[in-house]
């Protein structure tokens, strides 16, 4: 979690280490930037088909491209097609693409290329399919010609457009040639390797500990906006204390966005750093098993949502606004403002408790959360003092992020209470609905609530039918009301994104899709005259 600037003079050498990883290449030409990046859990697969959390689209943004991209205002921008259409009853997507798009290999990106990639998402059937799966058949995606891509849908969805960033595309022909008799799409390859366009190539990877990336100098972009950052090298720690010793002596490129407050705050103040600091379109909250003791009654989850601290986890523990129930205010149009925050009430939460099935009992809640992440730990502790006066035992399980992920595909092993960040996976409120509150999505660290209710689903289905924005958003909003009525989460904090960067780095924005704002191609390495 350094920055490896060879116009500064830190050998590659010297970085490995301090970081403790063996012997690096010896530096390049002075003028090459190298930079080293912070995440806080490990890349547990590099292919587009299969990612579902931030480090896995943290790749996948950097070495793909998409049908389109995401501006920072959310907005669905072209990127790989130039325009597109869209037919009049809703159902087929035309989407006219570049025709100067050359893979890392240097053979020529076509339409045949991105009609492959997302028949072969569909057939594998993880990661982002989930949304498309039901709604397209893979006969149904084709190329007219080498710059035409023509889907069409079963039925009119909304939210297709929002979607299409994550419709990233293959290089075909490199991966049928490294597929096999077992494995014809290529898993074990493209899970390994970079096959993509992108701004950025993969030079090595190391699933449990680090990777490296380095500058695609054909990239169809471009690298004309000042400064390009030529290599970064992701390693993953969450130890405050090795990031602020790298920041005192002067080697911290780009931080993760889960250290902690205290931790932001020291390098912030240190010379030669700033903090990156901007709203988000998510929430940090703590899931309620909906299936399981005692979660499973409506009322021990109102009562842990009164139990709840809110203005000590905004305030000092994870900084950030609060929240009105499952939906960001930054989705504007569609959010309920009728919803209202939670309430930190001891005395209502005893009053749910008494209602419930399980009144009278000791009763005893496990706590979930992610081990490396020490502002989760506080949150934990904080519950477990809180819960204990209204006669609820916390039995706080730290687990590996893996494990987690794990947990979740099974309501029987999924904790009763876990702690979990959310972000849209696309520009989208329907990312945040269907991912995590419809039937068809359970299984995923996403879905831990397991709510698995009809109406809900039906109301999830009813938005993505609609066509008419109006009728979409009075859908959305009812939808946050009866989903808040259920009480499947505890919406504790609409968190700040903060990362503590160099001061010569630049060109952040954030962009309201899962790691999008950490595509290398938009940062630049300028460093202040002072």
């Amino acid at each position: 979690m350094s920055i490896l600037a060879k116009k500064r003079g830190l050998s590659a050498l010297a970085l490995a280490a301090v970081l403790g990883l063996g012997a690096a290449p010896v530096a390049m030409a002075q003028e090459k930037v190298s930079t080293v990046v912070n995440t806080m859990q490990i890349f547990s697969s590099l292919d587009p088909a299969k990612v579902t959390d931030y480090t896995g689209y943290m790749a996948v943004v950097n070495m793909y491209d998409g049908l389109t991209t995401v501006a920072p205002s959310g907005e669905i921008v072209p990127h790989l097609a130039t325009s597109w259409d869209i037919s009049e009853d809703g159902l087929t997507y035309t989407f006219h693409l570049r025709d100067d798009v050359t893979f890392q290999d240097g053979s020529a990106l076509s339409a045949s290329d991105a009609v492959w990639s997302i028949q072969r998402l569909l057939k594998i059937n993880k990661g982002p399919s989930n949304l498309l799966v039901d709604l397209i058949d893979p006969a149904n995606v084709t190329a007219p010609d080498a710059t035409t891509v023509e889907i069409k849908l079963n039925r009119p969805f909304s939210p297709f457009l929002a979607s299409t960033p994550i419709l990233l595309v293959l290089n075909q022909k490199l991966v049928e040639a490294n597929a096999t008799a077992d494995d014809t799409l290529g898993e074990a390859y493209v899970g390994d390797n970079s096959v993509g366009s992108g701004p950025y190539s993969l030079v090595s990877y190391n699933r449990s500990a680090d990777m490296v990336i380095e500058r695609n100098p054909d990239y169809f972009l471009g690298w004309d906006k000042g400064t390009p950052i030529d290599e970064v090298r992701f390693v993953q720690t969450s130890d405050d204390a090795t990031v602020r010793a790298l920041a005192e002596k002067g080697e911290l490129g780009l931080s993760s966005h889960g250290l902690g407050n205290d931790t932001f705050e020291s390098i912030g103040n240190m010379p030669g750093y700033k903090l990156l600091q901007t709203r988000t379109a998510g929430g940090f909250q703590i899931k309620l098993n909906t299936k399981v003791y005692p979660t499973d009654d409506v009322h021990v989850r109102r009562a842990i949502a009164y139990a709840t601290d809110y203005e000590t986890i905004q305030e000092i523990i994870y900084p950030g606004v609060p929240m009105h129930g499952p939906l960001s205010d930054t989705f504007e149009t569609a959010f309920n403002t009728e919803i209202p925050t939670g309430v930190y009430d001891l005395e209502k939460a005893k009053e749910e408790l008494a209602l419930s099935k399980y009144a009278g009992e000791d009763i005893t809640l496990v706590n979930s959360y992610v081990a490396s992440l020490a502002f989760e730990q506080e949150v934990a502790l904080l519950m477990q003092a809180n819960l204990a006066q209204i006669g609820i035992t916390l039995d706080i399980r730290p687990e590996p992020w893996n494990r987690i992920v794990e947990l979740a595909s099974n309501p029987d092993t999924t904790p009763a209470s876990t702690q979990v960040n959310v972000s849209p996976s696309y520009p989208s409120p329907d990312s945040m609905f269907f991912n995590q509150y419809h039937s068809k999505a359970s299984g995923t660290w996403w879905s831990m609530e397991w709510l698995q209710d009809p109406e809900i689903d039906a109301l999830i289905d009813q938005s993505r039918a609609q066509t008419d924005p109006a009728e979409i958003n009075a859908t959305y909003k009812e939808l946050q009301q009866s989903i808040y009525d259920l009480q499947p989460a505890v919406w504790a904090v609409a968190p700040m994104r903060r990362y503590a960067a160099n001061a010569c780095l630049q060109g952040y924005e954030f962009r309201p899709m899962q790691s999008w704002d950490l595509n290398f191609w938009n940062f630049t390495w300028e460093c202040p005259s002072n």
